[in-house]
């Protein structure tokens, strides 16, 4: 059996981690399988963080406002251009949306604003303790993250780590399996012997 289709023996899955991230197109790119494809996304992550972050006088509203500008502007002199010299239009893709496509999207998003307001009810009358936990540890580390650093650089800093993290981990799975076991015995043999030590001293 390949390396790629066995079980994620550190997630402690029976799924391969490319079956465990959905196994289609992102989950190629994300484990770097469609090389050209996951280097450029890399690359235009680090880019747009440079422009958008490093660089003064540039915005995410004013690069798109810009780019879409020069875009419509010439689609439409070429369009004029090719009335009067009987050129054929520019080659625009007629993108259409299904009905069927929009239906399962409007679910979809009712489906997750319906579970948040019910979880949300919950939390108010006290009915979920456990909920009520995680959502305030959840909150406080936002909270601190959030006093470490802004907004975009957070989301540029988790859309690196979903390029290279789990790549390395499909890649490496082994040796970090491995460490990661060594590490859990240690840290087991330090606290025996520390529960041996503390029991000699009350003896």
């Amino acid at each position: 059996m390949d390396a790629s289709d066995q079980g994620c023996r550190l997630l402690g899955a029976q799924r391969s981690l490319h079956g465990l991230l959905g196994g289609g197109a992102m989950a190629d790119v994300v484990l770097w399988r469609r090389k050209e494809v996951a280097g450029w996304s890399l690359a235009a992550v680090a880019a747009s963080w440079v422009l958008f972050y490093c660089l003064p006088g540039y915005t995410l509203l004013s690069f798109v406002s810009s780019v879409l500008m020069i875009v419509l502007a010439v689609l439409f002199v070429w369009a004029k251009a090719a009335r009067l010299l009987n050129r054929p239009p520019p080659p625009v893709p007629l993108i259409k949306i299904s009905e069927d496509s929009m239906s399962k999207a409007a679910a979809a998003v009712g489906n997750i604003l319906h579970k948040a307001l019910q979880g949300f009810e919950n939390i108010a009358h006290g009915k979920d303790s456990s909920l009520f936990y995680k959502m305030a540890s959840v909150l406080l580390l936002i909270s601190i993250v959030g006093r470490v650093t802004d907004l975009i650089t957070l989301v540029y800093a988790c859309l690196v780590l979903a390029l290279t993290i789990p790549a390395l981990v499909d890649k490496y799975e082994e040796n970090i399996a491995k460490f990661l076991n060594q590490a859990s015995a240690n840290i087991q043999a330090c606290g025996k012997a520390w529960k041996a030590y503390k029991s000699k001293i009350k003896n």
